[in-house]
């Protein structure tokens, strides 16, 4: 059993670790250790699939319990006899019916998540991988999209008093890193998070965001930002490279030995990481895009049994692809905006998806979203208020020939094609 790389917990957080080890796609055991418990995390080319921990609160009785499936007194009655008997404690837990057999697969599953989800929350410890190491031939492995894991796990943690920490410059830019019709087609987040992650465009900054969404406290949209930023979806560059100056680059993490070189222990330690050449010019342009409707095939996805309710992906089997555009008329003439994204802000400020030049128009004064049967459009408590058809809308679902009316613009909703995803 060969180790490979080793460190220090107190500079570098799970997630991102575990990203890591993701895009190395290695097979093998990582352990962790603090001085309250050992966890291991058995990976299978770089995702998760096993996990064990010498934490009591981990076992699959004290998690039935939590759950309300089994009574203390209960768990130890099964306890003894588990303890004085060759029986398994999943064979005892069916006999007693506390699960029925097909569900002690999916239970084992979920099992496996919340060892994984603890060790976000380590502040502290060491690491060390092992190469080449595979789970127990017996387990009950866990199949589901790292992205995912993560983004379950941050959901769980109350992050509230580090946002001052993480969020020092609410100026900085938020920038997208993963593709957005890969992240429809595959990931889930709850209604709240898609909507902050279509309103990232790599120009508008946190402040904006905060005041696109439109929540009276911008605590839970910091807390969404930071979620995105750890399941590796977004990242934060400084104002300047939004307008063409090289981004602040992240930590250099090593890259570890291919499979198969033996080069000895890596240590993980921060170095400073040399500045790219590349730039970023000019505005976001606006292009149509064209989502694969197929289905992603492979083993089985247990992302469903282990994420919040909440949480959905974006392209299901009962969306719609409408397209749409808005028309501004103005002195007679008529400018089209085909709704090409799932997001569009209108407003005077520049960093507008449509910027509407109009003294009675707020910066940002309404915000578009597409929704399962089309488009939705919200106002931004702006001054002068959001019109549909003559009534003032702070939320209103869009139908074909609608007018919109934000100060003395007016803008024609037309849906120019609908169909299934």
């Amino acid at each position: 059993m060969e180790k490979i790389l080793d460190g220090s917990l107190t500079r570098f957080e799970v997630p991102d670790l575990l990203t890591f080890l993701n895009m190395g796609r290695r097979t093998g055991v990582l352990v962790m250790e603090n001085a309250q418990q050992e966890t291991k995390l058995f990976l299978r080319d770089g995702n998760p699939v096993f996990a064990t921990s010498t934490k009591d609160d981990l076992r699959m009785g004290a998690i039935l319990v939590k759950q309300g499936r089994l009574e203390p007194g209960d768990l130890d009655r099964l306890l003894s006899r588990h303890a004085a008997g060759s029986h398994r404690l999943g064979q005892l837990l069916i006999t007693e019916k506390v699960l029925r057999e097909e569900e002690l697969a999916q239970f084992l599953k979920i099992q496996v998540s919340e060892v994984i989800f603890d060790t976000f929350e380590w502040k502290d410890g060491s690491f060390s991988l092992y190469d080449a190491v595979p789970p127990p031939a017996s387990a009950i492995t866990l199949e589901m999209d790292l992205q995912n894991l993560i983004m379950e796990g941050v959901r769980r943690i109350d992050e509230r008093g580090r946002l001052k920490d993480v969020f020092r410059d609410l100026d900085m830019v938020v920038e997208a890193v993963a593709n957005p019709e890969r992240v429809k087609q595959s990931v889930t987040f709850t209604r709240e998070e898609w909507q902050v992650f279509f309103l990232v465009d790599g120009r508008r900054s946190i402040a904006e965001i905060c005041r696109l969404v439109g929540t009276a406290d911008d605590t839970a949209t910091l807390q969404i930002i930071h979620r995105l930023m750890a399941g590796n979806f977004v990242t934060l560059l400084a104002p300047s490279a939004a307008i063409g100056e090289p981004p602040v680059q992240p930590t250099h993490i090593p890259h570890l030995p291919p499979r198969g070189e033996g080069q000895g222990t890596q240590r993980l330690v921060e170095e400073p990481a040399a500045a790219s050449g590349s730039g970023r010019s000019g505005p976001v342009s606006v292009e149509f895009s064209n989502p694969a409707g197929t289905n992603r095939k492979g083993p089985v996805d247990d992302t469903k049994d282990v994420v919040s309710r909440e949480a959905f992906r974006y392209l299901g089997e009962s969306a719609r692809v409408t397209v749409s555009r808005l028309v501004l008329v103005k002195d007679g003439a008529e400018q089209s905006y085909p709704l090409t994204r799932d997001a569009y802000t209108l407003g005077r400020h520049r960093n507008n998806d449509i910027v509407i030049n109009d003294p009675k128009v707020s910066g940002f004064h309404a915000r578009i979203d597409r929704a399962p049967e089309g488009f939705v459009l919200v106002d931004l408590k702006s001054r002068n208020g959001s019109f549909v058809n003559g009534r003032r809308v702070e939320n209103g679902a869009l139908k074909t020939g609608d007018e919109i009316r934000l100060g003395t613009a007016r803008l024609i909703y037309r849906v120019d094609y609908t169909a299934s995803a």
